[in-house]
């Protein structure tokens, strides 16, 4: 055992409420997913001063998630006298850190249930409001998708498919210039369009989530894109070009919307 294995374990064991569990309990499979050795340390360690220190640690990972990315229904909540970041402080969070598994998509999908409902109590007077709060929602859904951190697969690797972690968001709402309006810091934003928009929003294998607004004939093209159809055969289907198809698919790629998996001949 060395320190930086002992401080490995220690990390796994702080943000993943199962293990801690397992080890808590005598598991002897700990031993095989820590080491023995670590797995036996920690074992002696004081279960409570484990527990509130995986809470701290957990309430910190997601109040920076939950200020980056609700941002801006934030923004028009704290101009409202409310702050979302008030649910750190719940009954229901608290409970729910005892059991997060940090950064897995269920525990990052209940985390989202609580902030997305203190924002529409924040934004019931604005008809956009809910708009806003299921976007901000779906970033952070997304984001909590797993990392590649690797380069993005290329043709040589098969065929396109969509990404099972992008998603076409359809809103009654543009929200571009509500955000950019936002984003340089403006008091009272105006209200934005109300027209149907789709976006696309999609985490990259390095981990940055990315959010587009998408046209029809680009949903066209990622809905052909099934993992069975070349990119040839996808830009038929979606009733584009293919240089304009290729173009598309390589900076879907980049983004993380599209994968390459081998094909079934």
């Amino acid at each position: 055992m060395t320190g930086r294995s002992l401080h490995d374990a220690l990390l796994r064991v702080l943000t993943d409420a199962g293990l801690r569990r397992r080890l808590r309990d005598g598991d002897p499979a700990v031993a095989e997913a820590l080491g023995g050795e670590e797995a036996g340390s920690l074992r002696r360690a004081d279960p409570e001063r484990l527990r509130r220190l995986a809470r701290f640690f957990a309430r910190h990972f997601y109040r920076e998630r939950i200020v980056r990315l609700f941002r801006y229904g934030r923004a028009l909540a704290l101009a409202a006298g409310r702050d979302p970041l008030g649910v750190l402080d719940s009954v229901e969070l608290r409970a729910l850190l005892d059991e997060a598994v940090l950064g897995s998509p269920a525990t990052a999908e209940a985390v989202a249930r609580l902030v997305e409902a203190e924002l529409l109590g924040a934004l019931a007077d604005r008809p956009f409001g809910s708009a806003l709060v299921a976007y901000e929602g779906a970033m952070f859904r997304v984001e909590a998708g797993p990392r590649g951190w690797r380069a993005p697969a290329t043709p040589r690797d098969g065929l396109p498919v969509r990404s099972p972690h992008a998603r076409l968001l359809d809103l009654e709402w543009n929200l571009i210039p509500l955000i950019a309006a936002l984003r340089a810091g403006a008091g009272e934003p105006p209200e934005p369009p109300r027209e149907p928009t789709r976006y696309l929003l999609a985490l990259s294998p390095y981990g940055r989530v990315t959010s587009l607004r998408c046209s029809a004939p680009v949903a066209r093209l990622i809905e052909a894109l099934d993992g069975q159809r070349s990119v040839v055969e996808a830009a038929a289907t979606a009733g584009l070009g293919e240089a304009q198809a290729r173009e598309l698919v390589a900076r879907l790629t980049e983004l993380g919307a599209v994968e390459w998996r081998a094909g079934s001949g």
